[in-house]
């Protein structure tokens, strides 16, 4: 039982592999799809959620919330794939998300750009040049938003467990490379390492719920979750808050307590101003 993330190219063929290699596996497989279940989950209009995730933001949104917001509903949603574990994500900087996660095998799919521009050339019936333009655009797009949000270059192979240039391999024997890396037991699931992929799981997407409520997105609020209780902090001293933020997280499956570490006002109004809000600010 594991988790594959994979980081691929435009005509890297990352997505067939991964979608190969699940097939081995008996694994479920993400990809672009992800984008439609954050949408869903947490509100979200799907085309402005796509190009957040896709694609490099300009100038002005480097300064907008919504940003952020939407990269913490995509995170949310790639966190609560990886908990059901025996799961395929490929993309949407998965491999950065669960940078730190346990049993994780993170890779990246690759290879040479005249390479990609031809496969995509013969896969889109396109003139070379506009291959090679597609290829060159995508690789910018997708560079331009990882640095933005994880401020690291994602093609630098220290970021990865394995790195495959697709060049002169296919898809099934790069699959089968694949099924052969989860045979270490630093890529195999333990009852510790899905308990804490289950806490990870829960922080994100109570973060998300968090920003998606108009009434908790403002406050100062920080989140935890060990061994399935989510600790509260930060602004939640007025009552009102606390049962907005409770009927909010009640709905998150797996969830067996919420905890308030902040002491709730007496009159009802509340004073604090402890913790970090919800994009980080102090």
């Amino acid at each position: 039982m594991s988790v594959i993330a994979i980081s691929e190219s435009l005509g890297s063929l990352g997505i067939e592999i991964g979608r190969a290699v699940a097939a081995r596996l008996g694994y479920e497989c993400a990809e672009r799809d992800v984008i439609s279940k954050a949408a869903d989950r947490y509100g979200a209009d799907v085309t402005r959620l796509s190009h957040a995730a896709e694609e490099r933001p300009t100038l002005l949104e480097r300064f907008n919330a919504e940003q952020q917001r939407f990269a913490h509903y995509v995170d949310a949603t790639v966190h609560e794939m990886a908990a059901r574990d025996n799961f395929v994500i490929v993309g949407l900087a998965s491999t950065l998300i669960l940078a730190t996660a346990p049993h994780t095998l993170r890779v990246r799919i690759t290879a040479a750009e005249p390479v990609r521009a031809e496969r995509l050339s013969r896969r889109l019936g396109l003139a070379a040049v506009q291959a090679v333009s597609r290829v060159h655009e995508s690789d910018r797009e997708r560079s331009g938003r990882v640095r933005f949000l994880y401020h690291v270059q994602c093609d630098d192979p220290l970021l990865y467990d394995f790195v495959m240039n697709t060049e002169r391999a296919d898809i099934e024997e790069c699959a089968g490379l694949l099924e052969q890396m989860l045979a270490h037991d630093r890529f195999r699931s333990t009852v510790t390492s899905r308990r804490d992929m289950t806490d990870r799981s829960l922080s994100a997407q109570a973060y998300a719920v968090l920003l998606a409520d108009p009434v908790t997105r403002e406050r100062r609020l920080t989140v935890q979750s060990e061994d399935a209780v989510l600790s509260m902090g930060g602004r939640v001293e007025e009552w009102s808050v606390r049962k907005t933020v409770q009927r909010a997280l009640a709905g998150i499956p797996g969830v067996r307590e919420i905890r308030f570490l902040t002491p709730a006002a007496i009159d009802g109004e509340g004073g604090g101003d402890a913790g970090q809000d919800l994009y980080g600010a102090s």
